[in-house]
């Protein structure tokens, strides 16, 4: 049985109250969590209760809608400060819930990989640390002694401060092994001169569907908020027989929580690896244009502006053929997909092809019997169209991209 929620959506003053984009985004974050909405409620906030967040008069309000629906919980569409949250859940009698709460515990539930793992325990730790004040909580002595305090004569808020501390410093060390053991992986990739294609977009936007309609592959796909949070890489044919690295990045999503912030980035950072980046967007979206410039905006914050990126809309079938005109009026050099149906894989593929072959060449190498060693690498990188065995060594001609043929230019002849 689904336990029940009441949400509450705060407004901007002068704003309509109507449900924008960002409370249905919201929404979806309370449903991915299996929570039945059975009431929703707004407040216009003018001035922000330093006990409350929201006014009193709406905190009785949300007792009464509380008590009529019989929900378990209270979820409110913003960041709250412990306290608040703390005092909100003691007046109205079930534990409530701010956004960036929300989106931590989507992330604890969908994290798979053991770095996907570290990094939630991490951010709750860091959201909790600066509210530490507030709480309370029993430590022995035995755990005192463990983290190199003398006796129970410190208060304990000093002491579960001080184990926070060190579990967050032992996290760190721990992710930052991971880090370099990614870059090394990262390295080897770069090293192999395969085309890297990232794909990225906000969380929903169909990126895995997407994906296994570029790989043949079987990324997890759900209609859910980060319905995967690890990085996927795969491997797939746009270019003859040519291998692409496509590389499905960890969805974009508003106001992430600070604590998460570095661990969004350090997964994004793939991206800067990428030949082209597809920025893939949905075209159902009211609010597509804002998430669009999102997107590009963090590509660049990452150093990534030089990338040659494709926009491409996704989830056309959802749209009407008026909507659909409008925006390819509007967005020229997009392009426009169902992923799920395959509408305009094709053309997807072949802009892929079109880019890559500009940098696609045909040069003969003589290879002296000096460097015969150099032969197998060759093969590996490029496609050897002919092969000619010579007394003083290897005549090939062979075809591939520049960025894998520059490395020989010094065997190139005419």
């Amino acid at each position: 049985m689904k336990k029940k929620g009441v949400l509450v959506e705060i407004l901007d003053p002068g704003k309509k109250e109507i449900k924008d984009e960002s409370f249905n985004e919201f929404r979806l974050l309370v449903e991915t969590l299996s929570f039945e909405i059975v009431a929703e409620t707004s407040q216009t906030l003018r001035d922000v209760n330093y006990a409350y967040f929201i006014g009193k008069g709406k905190v009785e309000e949300l007792k009464e809608i509380v008590k009529l629906a019989e929900a378990d919980y209270v979820f409110i569409d913003s960041q709250l400060r412990y306290l608040q949250l703390r005092n909100l859940s003691k007046e109205i009698g079930v534990p409530c819930f701010d956004r960036p709460h929300l989106i931590l515990m989507i992330f604890a539930m969908r994290a798979k990989t053991g770095e996907g793992k570290l990094q939630v325990e991490l951010s709750e730790l860091r959201m909790k640390l600066p509210e530490i004040v507030h709480d309370d909580i029993n430590l022995d002595q035995q755990t005192a002694s463990l983290i190199g305090l003398k006796g129970p004569g410190e208060r304990k808020t000093e002491l579960k401060k001080r184990y926070i501390e060190k579990r967050i410093q032992i996290l760190e060390e721990k992710l930052d092994s991971i880090k370099k053991q990614r870059e090394a992986r990262r390295k080897r990739r770069l090293r192999s001169n395969i085309p890297i294609v990232a794909i990225a977009g906000y969380t929903n936007s169909g990126k895995s569907t997407l994906m296994n309609r570029l790989t043949d592959a079987g990324a997890y796909v759900e209609n859910r908020l980060f319905a995967t949070l690890d990085t996927l890489v795969r491997v797939g044919n746009v270019v003859g027989d040519y291998k692409v690295i496509f590389i499905d990045t960890i969805g974009f999503i508003r106001d992430l929580p600070h604590t998460l912030i570095y661990a969004f980035h350090s997964t994004l950072e793939e991206i800067l690896d990428a030949w082209i980046a597809i920025i893939l967007v949905d075209a159902s979206d009211q609010d597509f244009n804002e998430k669009l410039n999102t997107v590009k905006e963090t590509i660049k914050e990452l150093g990534g502006e030089n990338i040659t990126q494709l926009i491409v809309f996704n989830k056309i079938d959802k749209i009407s053929s008026e909507k659909l005109d409008t925006l390819k009026l509007q967005y020229k050099n997009a392009l426009f997909i169902s992923a799920l149906s395959g509408k305009g894989i094709d053309e997807l593929k072949a802009s892929i092809r079109s880019i890559l072959e500009k940098s696609f060449v045909q040069v003969k190498l003589f290879i002296p019997m000096s460097n015969i060693n150099l032969i197998p690498e060759i093969f590996a990188c490029a496609r050897v169209i002919s092969k000619d065995d010579q007394s003083d060594g290897v005549l090939l001609k062979v075809e591939g991209f520049s960025e894998n043929i520059n490395k020989y230019s010094r065997f190139i002849v005419k």
